[in-house]
């Protein structure tokens, strides 16, 4: 099976085999700049802080997730499956290894946090319905359109990703 073969949109010949679930990737790439970018920016309020070397290594995680997507709906290198897996690999590692120390440790949200980490759940949430509801054998499928499942998943996990960094590794 040709890669995004089940993500309904229809397959094209040329650089970019599924040019909307290509654009929708560049949200991924998009989210994990800002967040490096709010790793390595000082600390607010005239406060000086240190880099947030976690911020940034989840950063670095989602940008790599987004330029797996890219290469995977774009042009298919023979590397697009390991970057594509291996970069959504890295940004669910650092998750999990993430909200299991926090529980271990008994670590508790501020308001904004628990406000950001339900944004992130519901976005989570939508985007998987998206991307179900989106999958070739869909009934709601409809390859030709610009509508499409797996890129709102995209969008919406981009959007989860950013919310979810808010709430766990803001100092």
């Amino acid at each position: 099976m040709a890669l995004g073969a089940g993500d309904c949109e229809r397959l094209h010949d040329g650089l970019v085999a599924q040019p909307v679930n290509t654009a929708s990737a560049l949200a991924y790439v998009a989210v994990g700049a800002w967040l490096i970018g709010r790793g390595l920016r000082p600390g607010t309020a005239g406060r000086s802080s240190p880099a947030q070397p976690r911020t940034v290594a989840f950063g670095a995680a989602v940008v790599a997730a987004g330029v797996g997507s890219l290469d995977y709906h774009g042009p298919g290198s023979p590397a697009a499956r390991l970057l594509h897996d291996g970069g959504l690999y890295a940004v669910v590692g650092l998750v999990a290894w993430h909200e299991i120390a926090r529980r271990v440790g008994r670590a508790r949200r501020t308001p904004r946090g628990r406000a950001a980490y339900l944004a992130a759940l519901a976005a989570t949430a939508a985007g998987a319905a998206c991307w179900w509801a989106g999958r070739t054998a869909s009934p709601w499928c409809d390859p030709d359109s610009l509508l499409q499942g797996n890129a709102a998943w995209h969008l919406l996990g981009a959007a989860a990703l950013a919310c979810w960094a808010v709430a766990a590794l803001d100092p």
